[in-house]
């Protein structure tokens, strides 16, 4: 129980950390919108998923430490669909309808197919 905790905080530490980075380089370097960041760490996150997904399926092996090491830690901390859907909300209240809609549908069409194309590969 414990190794597991622990590979888990890790994973979530460097996953965050990764996820925080990705939002500097977009806000700093690029001056895109926060929810840039946000879109582009979903949709590699879960074609990230959908690779470890295929892996584990087809190979087996890991460590049960290992495992949520990768997809509960990392991969949830990278992931970040509790600030997609602030972001969303925030817009709605803004009157940005359109964008919110807009964001939601390629939000969700990009994470699902790079999920599918991890498993796929």
């Amino acid at each position: 129980m414990m190794a597991s905790l622990l590979a888990v905080a890790l994973g979530g530490a460097i996953g965050a950390s990764i996820r925080f980075g990705v939002n500097q380089l977009m806000l700093n370097v690029f001056h895109a919108p926060l929810f840039w960041g946000t879109l582009l760490v979903n949709v590699l996150g879960c074609f990230l998923m959908g690779l470890t997904y295929h892996y584990l399926l087809t190979h087996g092996g890991l460590s049960e430490a290992t495992k949520l090491f990768v997809t509960v830690g990392l991969l949830g901390a990278l992931t970040t669909w509790s600030t997609f859907s602030m972001e969303t909300v925030l817009m709605i209240q803004n009157d940005q309808l359109a964008k919110a809609i807009t964001y939601t549908v390629v939000t969700t069409f990009c994470c699902f197919t790079a999920f599918w194309l991890g498993v796929r590969s």
